[in-house]
C-alpha cells in the first residue's frame, strides 16, 4: 500500500503511482492469461527521491512487485509465465541504487542500462520477444524527442504510458523560443509542420484541450493506436495542470482498465489537494475551518469535478452517438469510444446506460428485465421509435 508520508513535497508522484498500482494488478492477469511473457520497460527509471526504504514509492518498484505477485498467482493456477523488465537510468548514482534495488525481485528477469534512454531504445526493442506483451513507461523529467522511442511505441502487443509535460508545451506554444525536441514530434512524425500558430489565440481550458488533443493524436499515429486517453496531474497548491499521463492502447479491454485506475488516481489527487487547501486555510487563520467539508474529497476540487463532469459528458456523448446512427448501435460499438473521450469508468457508464433505458430515453429490445444491471455487448441501443 502506498503511504502518503513518502510523498511530502512530491504529491504528483503519488497520483502517478496510485494509477500504476491500480492498473498493473488489474491488467497483468488479463495479459498473462494468453501471453507467456510480460515485459515492463521504464526508460527513465530512477529511483527519484525514494523515501520508502525499499523503492515501493517508485514506478519500477511498484511494477516489479506487481509482476512478482502475478507470476506467483499464475503458478498457483498451473501456468508458467516469464516476467521481464528493461530499466534505463542516466544518473550514475541513481543507477547504482537501481541495480541494488532490483535484487529484491528475483522472480523478474531485470536488465538495467546506464545512460541516455535514446541510446538504449533500439537495443531494448530488439531484445523484446516478438510475441511478448510490452508495457512501456516514458516518464522523463524534461522534454525528449519522443520519435526516438518509436521503435518501442509502434510494435503490436504494446501499451504505453507517457508523461506529456504540458507546462513545457503550453509555455513553448506561446513563445518565439525554439524547442526542437518538442516541436519535432508534436508537429508531426517528420517534424516539418508548424503547430504553434494553431494555439496563439486560445486561452485557458480551450488551449489546454487543443494542445493535449494534438499530443494524443500524434502519439496514436506513432503506433496506430485506437485509444489515447489522458490523466491530468495538477500542481499541489494551485488549480493548474502540471502534466498529462497519456495512455496508448489498441484494445477496449485496455481502456476499461485505464479508466478504473484513472478514477482511483483522481480520487487520490482530490483528497490530498482538499487536505492541502484546508491546511493552508488553517495556517492563514490560526484556527480549524469549522465549515470544512466532512468528506475527504471536496466536490468543488478540480479532480472531483473532473469525475462528476466526466459522467455528465459521457451521458451526452452516449446519446449523441446513438442519435447519429439511424439504426442504432450495439453496446460494444458504443462504450469504448465514450471511455476514450470521457472521464468515466465502464461501470459508471453501464449505470448511465441503464438509467437511460429505464427512463425510456433509449430503447434496448434485448434488455428485458430490471434484474440485468449492466448492458451486454450484443445489446442494441436506439432512440425511441416514432408512433
Amino acid at each position: 500500500m502506498l503511504e502518503s508520508r513518502w510523498y511530502e513535497g512530491r504529491e504528483q508522484a503519488l497520483v502517478k503511482h496510485t494509477f500504476l498500482d491500480t492498473y498493473m494488478p488489474a491488467q497483468i492477469p488479463k495479459i498473462v492469461s494468453w501471453a507467456d511473457t510480460f515485459c515492463y520497460v521504464d526508460l527513465f527509471a530512477g529511483p527519484w527521491q525514494s523515501r520508502s526504504g525499499d523503492c515501493s514509492d517508485t514506478s519500477f518498484g511498484i511494477a516489479l512487485k506487481r509482476m512478482c505477485e502475478a507470476k506467483a498467482k499464475q503458478a498457483e493456477l498451473g501456468r508458467s509465465v516469464r516476467m521481464v523488465a528493461h530499466l534505463v537510468e542516466k544518473d550514475p548514482k541513481n543507477f547504482v541504487e537501481l541495480v541494488e534495488a532490483v535484487k529484491r525481485f528475483p522472480d523478474v528477469e531485470v536488465h538495467c542500462y546506464q545512460g541516455m534512454a535514446e541510446q538504449h531504445a533500439a537495443t531494448i526493442a530488439a531484445a523484446l520477444p516478438v510475441r511478448a506483451f510490452r508495457f512501456v513507461v516514458i516518464d522523463p523529467k524534461g522534454v525528449p524527442d519522443i520519435r526516438k522511442f518509436q521503435c518501442l511505441i509502434e510494435p503490436d502487443r504494446t501499451e504505453v504510458l507517457l508523461n506529456f509535460m504540458f507546462q513545457f508545451a503550453n509555455r513553448f506554444a506561446g513563445s518565439q523560443d525554439r524547442m526542437p525536441t518538442l516541436e519535432g514530434w508534436l508537429g508531426d512524425l517528420q517534424g516539418e509542420a508548424e503547430w504553434r500558430s494553431e494555439f496563439v489565440e486560445l486561452r485557458g481550458a480551450d488551449r489546454e484541450a487543443a494542445i493535449s488533443e494534438r499530443a494524443r493524436q500524434v502519439l496514436k499515429r506513432m503506433g496506430t493506436y485506437a485509444f489515447a486517453p489522458a490523466l491530468t496531474v495538477d500542481e499541489t497548491d494551485v488549480d493548474r495542470t502540471l502534466y498529462k499521463l497519456i495512455y496508448l492502447t489498441r484494445h477496449p479491454a485496455g481502456i476499461k482498465v485505464f479508466r478504473d485506475a484513472h478514477r482511483k488516481a483522481l480520487e487520490t489527487q482530490s483528497e490530498y489537494r482538499t487536505a492541502k487547501k484546508a491546511e493552508v486555510r488553517k495556517n492563514a487563520t490560526g484556527m480549524d475551518d469549522l465549515f470544512a467539508q466532512t468528506t475527504v474529497m471536496e466536490p468543488g476540487e478540480r479532480s472531483a469535478r473532473a469525475i462528476s463532469e466526466g459522467e455528465t459528458q459521457a451521458r451526452a456523448l452516449l446519446l449523441q452517438r446513438i442519435a447519429d446512427s439511424a439504426d442504432g448501435l450495439e453496446w460494444k460499438a458504443l462504450w469504448p469510444a465514450v471511455l476514450d473521450a470521457c472521464v468515466v469508468t465502464y461501470g459508471a457508464l453501464g449505470e448511465i446506460a441503464r438509467g437511460l433505458w429505464s427512463s425510456g430515453e433509449v430503447e434496448v429490445p434485448a434488455w428485458q428485465s430490471q434484474a440485468v444491471k449492466r448492458p451486454k455487448d450484443e445489446f442494441h441501443f436506439r432512440l425511441p421509435q416514432a408512433g
